[in-house]
């Protein structure tokens, strides 16, 4: 669900894919922020985007050039970088990551010590 005041973070390698185009009439009747990750940067998403993050390569790993293989690997790549750098801005910490992750094994690993570990009468598991 979007909403106004979200950011939204599309990703196509040509940018002209209709499941995409279809929705920003909405985007920007909700006035929402727009980050695409295309690999044509002239294309109608990218020209209606707010910021553009060019990932195109030069040839797919598919032999026939057609299967998006490097253009998704490098998508993915560029969403991290996204990622590690909107977490720096924000001054995220891992008590941060803990507390939205509670049941994982990232809050465990975050939130838990051999205090935790030992309870009343039991034996440490440390």
């Amino acid at each position: 669900m979007v909403v106004r005041g979200d950011v939204v973070v599309a990703v196509s390698n040509s940018g002209e894919t209709d499941e995409s185009l279809q929705l920003l009439p909405t985007f920007t009747r909700l006035g929402v922020r727009l980050i695409s990750l295309v690999g044509n940067p002239q294309s109608t998403l990218a020209r209606q985007s707010d910021v553009v993050l060019d990932v195109r390569v030069a040839e797919e790993a598919c032999p026939m050039n057609l299967d998006p293989t490097a253009s998704t690997t490098a998508a993915l790549a560029m969403g991290d970088a996204l990622a590690v750098a909107l977490l720096e801005r924000c001054g995220i910490r891992a008590e941060d990551f803990a507390f939205i992750h509670p049941g994982g094994a990232l809050g465990r690993k975050l939130l838990l010590n051999v205090e935790d570990l030992c309870t009343g009468r039991t034996r440490c598991r440390a």
